[in-house]
């Protein structure tokens, strides 16, 4: 596909709401700082904007504020980016993202959903698409498995329900090198992709590629989900190399398009890469490119086919006959994941809609809104890719927003990830809008956004995050250290606990861990019988400094472990 630059003319709509569109921002980050409850309501989206985003956007609404009201001119020179310097970055950036895996997240796979990537990595490095739940454990899978668990007859696959392409990726990777490295050598490309699709959209200005850059590595969404085993950071990694080769327009790199598309629609949730890739190759009609769209079209429509019937045919090769959910195929797929989520409507919503934008702008850059947000002028001219790239952010935001309102965890807002990129590319759109105008201001207001969130939000936000997992990943040593057969661990009400219950899926770790909340008083006598238990409750989590603010006492976890009173199967918790 071949696209005219991102160039625009100067204009007086263009350049002269910089400072305007920074104060109508930080006016209206303001309220959101005032209306937005800052009390710990038990939600985990409540909690994360009391300890990270709030103290952020009070920042981020005074220094908005200040800038449009002072307006400082510096007008900069930067040459065109050399290659040298960027993969020098893109190096840089993957091996700092790798250190800061270990320094900062420790390595752990705090959430349910990280987990099951590791999860079903194991599967694959052991030659199989799920692992069967042995004879002995029937009936327990959901203890051992509380979440995410394919929804195979009788709970009787041990195997994630997200789609398999991130966990492939990283039990490959992991044959040759520390899988811990995947996620931020994909940050590195994901770069590299980023600015080549720069340079081809902005030729003659060289500081909107600058721009471009600087907003993905100053980012704290972009680099803390690179220090995770989310899946997010492919999803924006091969959506930005798809997109550059798509304009490239070659015969080679359209056919990698449809590669990567195909891998790209399996990596965990189907619907990420095709809003993403739509608006793209909705682009070819008004070219009248009918048969590059046909095959676009035919292309996608068989991966989102094989896709959505992977559940069945993991369940079909594992001897599993299943007659409803996921299992029976297209129809179990629309019925069980898309219309169940239309149909059952989250009351909250709004609210959570609202905490998700202002957790998205709090770990991204300074000027990333205010410069996106300029753009406009060149998404209503049709310049560039412009439309295209503000039409896939706004399908992905009302997509998620009617179907999943609720990210649970998260760093940033993660079902933007996949259209990072496109924010990153809108802000150059803008830089160029106002720069044609007023370059002085444009450069001055870009540069000391850079460096607010450089100095000040992106330390914070790696500072809060490392404390955030650090009680996590201490309270899984400490069950790691338990002389036990079995841990039942107390999960519940509130379940915080609820994601320590993980277990590899051949079910070879010691202890085996149990979700107390998913077991009945007859199943934790089983256990006794069959070994012995460590009981996981709240006074060890206090030890190791999670969830201080839970009452020492649970009574449902407690009536429920009663029955081993007495029991020699009961061994004293290590510390």
């Amino acid at each position: 596909m071949q696209e005219k630059p991102g160039n625009l003319a100067p204009t007086p709509e263009a350049g002269g709401h910089g400072p305007r569109a920074m104060v109508m921002l930080a006016a209206i980050l303001a309220m959101w700082f005032v209306v937005l409850p800052a009390d710990n309501s038990g939600t985990i989206t409540a909690h994360y904007y009391r300890i990270q985003d709030r103290t952020v956007l009070g920042f981020m609404a005074l220094a908005l504020f200040t800038l449009g009201w002072w307006r400082p001119a510096l007008r900069l020179t930067l040459p065109a980016m050399p290659r040298w310097v960027l993969w020098g970055a893109a190096g840089a950036l993957a091996g700092l993202l790798w250190l800061g895996t270990y320094a900062v997240m420790l390595d752990y796979p705090l959430t349910r959903d990280e987990h099951m990537v590791l999860f079903d990595a194991r599967n694959f490095s052991q030659g199989q698409l799920a692992a069967i739940v042995p004879g002995q454990w029937v009936g327990f899978t959901l203890a051992l498995v509380p979440d995410f668990l394919l929804d195979a007859p009788g709970d009787s696959l041990l195997a994630s329900a997200y789609g398999p392409g991130n966990a492939a990726m990283r039990a490959g990777f992991g044959l040759l090198l520390d899988p811990a490295l995947m996620n931020p050598l994909l940050a590195g490309m994901g770069l590299v992709a980023l600015v080549n699709i720069a340079k081809r959209q902005f030729p003659d200005t060289p500081h909107a590629v600058w721009v471009c850059g600087l907003a993905y590595i100053l980012s704290a969404q972009m680099l803390v989900a690179a220090m995770t085993t989310y899946a997010m950071t492919a999803h924006m990694a091969l959506n930005l190399v798809w997109l550059a080769l798509f304009l490239r327009g070659s015969r080679w790199a359209l056919a990698g398009t449809m590669v990567i598309g195909a891998w790209a629609i399996g990596l965990h949730q189907i619907i990420f890469h095709p809003l993403f890739a739509g608006p793209f190759i909705l682009t070819l009609l008004p070219q009248r490119r009918w048969g590059l769209f046909a095959t676009y079209a035919l292309v996608y429509g068989a991966a989102l086919l094989f896709w959505i019937n992977y559940p069945a045919m993991v369940m079909q090769l594992a001897g599993v006959d299943a007659t409803s959910g996921t299992g029976t195929g297209t129809s179990g797929f629309l019925r069980e994941r898309v219309m169940a989520l239309i149909l059952e409507r989250d009351p909250n919503t709004l609210a959570l809609t609202n905490f998700n934008i202002v957790r998205f702008i709090c770990w991204n850059v300074l000027f990333l809104v205010p410069l996106a947000a300029l753009a406009w002028p060149a998404v209503k001219t049709g310049t560039g890719i412009a439309l295209p790239l503000a039409a896939g952010i706004v399908l992905t935001f009302l997509a998620m927003m009617l179907l999943l309102p609720y990210q649970g965890h998260g760093y940033g807002y993660r079902y933007f990830h996949a259209v990072l990129g496109n924010w990153f590319l809108l802000a150059g759109y803008g830089y160029v809008c106002w720069a044609r105008r007023d370059q002085a201001r444009a450069d001055a207001g870009t540069a000391i956004m850079a460096m607010a969130t450089a100095f000040c939000a992106i330390p914070f936000l790696l500072v809060t995050s490392h404390q955030f997992v650090a009680p996590y990943a201490s309270l899984d040593r400490l069950i790691e250290r338990q002389q036990a057969d079995f841990a039942v661990i107390d999960t519940e009400q509130p379940q915080n606990a609820i994601d320590q219950a993980r277990n590899l899926p051949d079910l070879s770790n010691r202890p085996l861990r149990f979700s107390s909340d998913d077991m009945s008083q007859a199943q934790i006598m089983t256990l006794c019988q069959r070994g012995s238990i460590a009981l996981i409750r709240r006074q060890d989590f206090h030890r190791a400094d999670f969830s201080p603010d839970l009452p020492e006492t649970s009574p449902e976890f407690e009536r429920k472990v009663a029955v081993t009173d007495g029991q020699s199967c009961v061994v004293k918790t290590r510390e």
